[in-house]
């Protein structure tokens, strides 16, 4: 197995090393419950990034490249994705206005951002499917 070792694969390693060193040294050194689970989460970002390096270190670089049609896809996705997004976070601010309802943007956000995502995930699945993309 090749891996490869030029300056974008190198610079992500070693964000990913400084994460679990910091998390490592957070978690050691200070005390109290809320610096343990920074620092917890620190060392599992560093450890994903890590093993997202060494993936993205085996595979050739030209398998990484997108072709026109994938990126016309993503795009087409997203431009979509985003306006489903914009169309129920208004939908939602209307039923709390005019519903009474006791809806805060801090309570139903989480909701609102996967909206977003699955949005985005089944558009880029079906216009993949569907082939001609414009």
């Amino acid at each position: 197995m090749k891996f490869r070792k030029d300056k974008d694969i190198l610079r992500f390693s070693c964000i990913a090393a400084l994460l679990i060193l910091a998390g490592t040294l957070m978690v050691s050194f200070l005390s109290g419950p809320t610096y343990f689970g920074i620092g917890s989460v620190l060392i599992i970002m560093g450890v994903i990034a890590i093993i997202v390096a060494i993936i993205a270190a085996t595979t050739p670089k030209e398998d990484m490249i997108q072709d026109e049609r994938s990126v016309r896809v993503n795009e087409k996705a997203g431009y979509h994705a985003f306006w489903i997004l914009l169309v129920t976070m208004a939908l939602v601010q209307s039923i709390a206005m005019f519903g009474r309802l006791d809806l805060s943007y801090k309570s139903v956000s989480p909701d609102i951002f996967i909206v977003g995502m699955l949005s985005f995930v089944i558009l880029r699945w079906y216009y993949n499917r569907r082939g001609d993309v414009r």
